[in-house]
């Protein structure tokens, strides 16, 4: 096994720990993550995230009223995205 094959897995292990972190700090159930939420698990800030929003660059919202929420599937997926070979 290749350190390039343990990568996805290491992001997923990684992402759970991240997940599991904030069930402790978040009322909201951690598949939908505010942009706060969504930095710590990025390693973005917020405002990077919402700058990207902004430009249509950034990975796929949830809009609830005035209220931003991103789901862990849309985050890991655009980071996953992101792999260069």
């Amino acid at each position: 096994m290749t350190l390039d094959s343990q990568l996805p897995e290491h992001a997923n292990q990684m992402a759970m720990l991240i997940v599991e972190s904030l069930r402790e700090d978040s009322p909201v159930h951690p598949e939908y993550l505010n942009p706060k939420g969504a930095a710590r698990l990025t390693s973005f800030t917020p405002k990077a995230l919402e700058r990207k929003r902004q430009r249509g660059e950034g990975p796929r919202y949830l809009k609830i009223g005035k209220s931003i929420r991103y789901t862990l599937a849309d985050l890991r997926a655009w980071m996953e995205a992101g792999y260069v070979e």
